[in-house]
């Protein structure tokens, strides 16, 4: 169905399975994007290495001259004074907001999103990945080992020994139940919220990106380098699968014992409905991928290369641009549960969507069947 508001805005009624229902602008669309033909093991290098580490860290840029009211397509862009790139973002309920990035960067926000303060992490290590578990104990992980937890909303981080100095880019988390991965095969598990780790054997020694566990027994780990490794058991034993695709997975997600989506490069995008025995790919937009992640409503989201935000329709079976912001890289994307979507990237780009579903308009409506 296509309403038509007062103001002459189209939106399109879109319903799934779920019953959610997604009263979708009908803008201008955008040009396809020229993807990126970077071999793999450049764009490892490019996700993977941070800053130099004797480097003198920038000092952020005031950001004068811009407007609090920049709005790009959808999504809205939130000023903040720092440069530093953001690679995943989390939040505890509709107001408890937190990023982490480059030098240890940590954000956070008690407002929804609207507004951030920064501190940095004690030893300024890039950070890649951060959960957490209640309004009070988070944890966060990256390079060279580097584990911090807190139980005060943030407030103070206190390093978590990891026994390893594996740079850590993957985490999953389910209950009270943290997987980390990265270098060398490392592979690590917390049964008590990040406080003790047991060491894991993945049966591999490349670098494993990405892992995502659907429920405390099944999992998926992935590697750029044409690698991915399913668990039954939660990670005790690892059984490499087979996907028939050149293009790197760069990123994964795992929605059910059964079922699993993989990201890559490229436009890359594949589903599994039986454990990883076969894979089924989707199209997509055509983008180097980053994160992908699913909504309460069931619906998929994907950022990436060039600001791409994309959603997927028609029950995920099609994934088109929602969104092509700014930003030269998104990273990482979260979602509120006051219907409030943020997605964070390079050079500290983060962007807010403040009605993932907007509502038709209430007066001066047309319906056309």
């Amino acid at each position: 169905m296509i309403l038509l508001s007062a103001s002459k805005r189209l939106y399109i009624d879109i319903h799934d399975e779920s019953g959610c229902t997604a009263y979708a602008p009908f803008h201008k669309r955008f040009p396809p994007m020229q993807s990126l033909t970077l071999p793999g093991l450049i764009f490892l290098l490019t996700l993977l290495v941070p800053a130099p580490l004797g480097a003198q860290i920038p000092q952020p840029a005031a950001q004068e001259n811009a407007s609090d009211d920049e709005t790009l397509g959808s999504w809205k862009r939130v000023l903040m004074r720092t440069e530093f790139t953001l690679w995943d973002v989390t939040c505890s309920d509709s107001l408890h907001c937190h990023a982490v990035g480059d030098y240890g960067v940590i954000i956070r926000s008690s407002d929804g999103g609207g507004s951030w303060t920064q501190k940095l992490s004690p030893n300024q290590f890039a950070l890649r990945s951060i959960h957490f578990f209640d309004d009070s104990t988070g944890i966060t992980a990256g390079f060279r080992g580097s584990c911090f937890r807190t139980t005060d909303r943030g407030e103070s981080w206190q390093t978590v020994n990891l026994e390893t100095e594996a740079t850590l880019p993957g985490m999953s988390v389910v209950g009270n139940t943290v997987w980390l991965s990265g270098e060398e095969g490392t592979m690590l598990r917390s049964s008590d919220r990040g406080a003790t780790w047991t060491r894991l054997a993945s049966g591999t020694d490349v670098m494993l990106d990405a892992i995502s566990f659907a429920d405390a027994r099944h999992g998926w780990a992935s590697s750029v380098q044409r690698t991915m490794l399913r668990t039954t058991d939660g990670g005790d034993t690892w059984t490499a699968q087979d996907i028939d695709s050149f293009l790197p997975v760069t990123t994964i997600c795992a929605r059910s014992a059964e079922e699993c989506w993989a990201a890559g490069q490229h436009g890359l995008l594949l589903r599994t409905l039986d454990g990883g025995a076969s894979w089924q790919r989707i199209e997509a937009y055509e983008t180097d991928y980053v994160s992908i992640a699913f909504d309460s409503c069931g619906t998929g989201w994907a950022v990436g290369r060039r600001g791409a935000i994309v959603r997927g329709e028609r029950d995920n079976l099609r994934w088109r641009l929602h969104d092509l912001t700014t930003a030269v890289s998104l990273h990482g994307i979260t979602f509120l549960p006051n219907n409030t979507a943020l997605a964070v990237g390079l050079h500290g780009m983060l962007f807010r969507q403040g009605q993932l579903y907007p509502p038709p308009a209430e007066t001066g409506e047309t319906k056309t069947p």
